[in-house]
């Protein structure tokens, strides 16, 4: 059953759920050929990637999921919603679906959540494509050879100092500052967290963020799994809770990365700039398919 608030005309996806020890686990599986996972952050769920799934799966297959707790997801009161937890869950979506040469698309916190994936199972991981995401916050010396320190990203402490706000305040902050993101748009984001007068402290999705950094070193221990991956990432340079500087470290992490900077917008590329972020993933496939035939016809 459909939630009476869903917007179907926005999102006119066939939901299908996969049944976890933590509760139903929704997701949207459109479109045929090589697949493209789509991991939201926080506090958002699948709706944020509707016009690049409306646009991509004319040519790819399109997986999005609402982590436990989000969107059209369960939400049970008493599940651990830490990362590695969310992290345990997407594997099982993975096991379930069976994917292999993936493209893993993944903005905020939902990087966390799809490269421990990635570390994980390299083997089935083609490309990445990054928006707006922090994930690893170096210590002081900012360099990737010293046994770097996790820091919470901006985003937890974000959310951690709007606790005691309604879900409706802080949907408008994140959204209202930098996008003319239209009421009924909002409203699809407010109303998936559950009671928009509720405080912010009541979802203990966003009470687990904060504190780790412990899981955050053990995926920093393997990083070097995924250096080779080619990565695109596209970056809103007007975002004020991922800046700049996480950009600079993803650029000195992957061997092979292309960037492309929205000098306009800002944390939410895919509600703002839908037409252009599809367009830049589908022709970074196409290339990274092009390489990969040329380098076969050498061997």
């Amino acid at each position: 059953m459909k939630p009476d608030w869903l917007d179907t005309t926005e999102y006119p996806f066939k939901s299908r759920f996969l049944e976890l020890e933590a509760g139903k686990m929704h997701y949207i599986d459109e479109g045929e050929g090589h697949p493209i996972v789509m991991i939201h952050g926080t506090p958002s769920w699948s709706f944020v990637y509707r016009n690049l799934i409306k646009i991509l799966s004319k040519k790819y297959r399109c997986v999005a999921l609402d982590l436990i707790g989000f969107g059209l997801s369960d939400k049970p009161k008493d599940w651990s919603y830490k990362p590695r937890a969310h992290a345990l869950n997407f594997e099982s979506l993975m096991e379930h679906l069976q994917l292999k040469d993936i493209t893993l698309l993944v903005h905020d916190f939902g990087a966390p959540i799809g490269l421990a994936y990635a570390i994980k199972h390299p083997e089935r991981i083609k490309n990445i494509v990054m928006l707006n995401t922090w994930t690893w916050s170096l210590s002081s010396h900012q360099t990737f050879s010293k046994a770097s320190k996790y820091l919470i990203g901006p985003l937890g402490k974000f959310l951690h100092s709007k606790l005691n706000v309604t879900t409706n305040t802080l949907v408008h902050e994140l959204f209202g500052h930098e996008s003319k993101l239209p009421e009924k748009i909002q409203e699809q984001y407010t109303k998936a967290l559950g009671d928009p007068d509720e405080p912010v402290s009541s979802l203990a999705c966003a009470r687990e963020l904060v504190g780790v950094s412990k899981w955050y070193d053990e995926l920093w221990k393997e990083r070097k799994k995924i250096r080779d991956i080619p990565t695109l990432i596209l970056w809103g340079e007007r975002d004020k809770l991922v800046k700049i500087e996480a950009l600079q470290r993803w650029k000195k992490f992957f061997h092979e990365c292309y960037v492309l900077h929205f000098e306009d917008s800002g944390h939410f590329l895919m509600e703002e700039r839908a037409d252009d972020v599809a367009g830049y993933v589908s022709n970074f496939i196409k290339e990274e398919e092009k390489k990969k035939e040329k380098a076969e016809h050498q061997h």
